[in-house]
């Protein structure tokens, strides 16, 4: 293989044109003269005169030819001035023109993966931001799982709301931090005043656990208090509520998740007599969408929406 051979492109022979001609071109068809083009584009006459060559050579055509005292456009230059005109309006709104959106006519659909604990806190007061400041833009929710590497790739999620303690090369940024609580059911006879450390060692408890794994949280609770009563275990966080509801059983949960939830099924919210470590939730997405500002926008909206 000839390591010196030209790349391939789909315009065969483009490589071997100086494109930097193209305005230059546009002006001499636009003043079908070499000084007035000269002046247009901030070059002297005799650059001007020797673009003009260049540009012949390339073309393989006169383009500007003398009828009595005035250059007038070959019928090839007649025929390019179209074109030219064509490829340098696109080169600049479309190749060089910094990319652009705005929310208050924007159609476009953003996709967010995150568990339904994770995004629960957030993507209703998010929803009604959007309601108003972009109300034709659309949400498409995913589980995490399905996200590919987390965020931005090629058919994945636009931004991804991942736990501080999973690991990622990707960018992330602090959404906001949880701490935990401990909820029974409001009638639950046997908590009194306050909960007690022995309240939950003798008490039987609703587990979350994902991929056979728990939170630092209920590690840390596990850890002081080995003998735990575990009655019931759960793979999603929003099945806690219901299931602690009319039982005598008590839970780890998230604060926002159980003053959201406490009311619709008559939970008693507690603070835990043990200190537990919290949880942060970044947003996390790809290098490749940093400069796209309608992902900059979406990730300010929801800062905005927890904050």
């Amino acid at each position: 293989m000839n390591s010196s051979a030209p790349p391939t492109t789909s315009a065969p022979g483009l490589h071997r044109v100086d494109l930097n001609l193209l305005p230059l071109l546009a002006a001499l068809l636009e003043h079908r003269s070499v000084t007035r083009a000269a002046q247009a584009v901030g070059l002297t006459q005799p650059a001007m005169s020797n673009a003009l060559q260049r540009l012949r050579r390339t073309l393989g055509d006169d383009l500007l030819v003398r009828v009595g005292r005035h250059y007038v456009l070959t019928a090839r230059a007649d025929a390019l001035a179209g074109p030219v005109s064509l490829i340098l309006e696109t080169a600049a709104h479309q190749v060089l023109a910094p990319p652009s959106f705005d929310p208050s006519t924007s159609n476009r659909t953003f996709r967010i993966a995150a568990a339904s604990a994770t995004a629960l806190p957030v993507l209703p007061a998010l929803s009604t931001l959007l309601s108003v400041s972009a109300p034709q833009v659309r949400l498409r929710l995913e589980p995490p799982e399905g996200a590919g590497d987390f965020a931005g790739g090629d058919g994945s999620a636009d931004v991804t709301l991942l736990p501080n303690t999973v690991p990622t090369a990707l960018p992330r940024e602090r959404l906001y931090d949880e701490d935990w609580v401990v909820v029974a059911d409001a009638d639950n006879s046997r908590i009194g005043a306050t909960l007690t450390v022995e309240d939950l060692a003798r008490l039987p408890h609703v587990v979350f656990e994902w991929d056979g794994g728990r939170v630092g949280a209920q590690q840390a609770l596990d850890r002081l208090l080995p003998d735990l009563v575990v009655r019931c275990v759960v793979f999603e966080f929003l099945m806690i509520p219901s299931m602690v509801s009319g039982t005598p059983m008590i839970a780890l949960l998230q604060r926002r998740l159980a003053r959201r939830l406490s009311a619709q099924y008559g939970l008693r919210v507690m603070e835990s007599p043990i200190p537990l470590p919290p949880l942060g939730i970044d947003l996390v997405w790809n290098p490749r969408t940093a400069g796209d500002p309608g992902c900059i926008w979406l990730r300010k909206q929801m800062m905005r929406a927890i904050h």
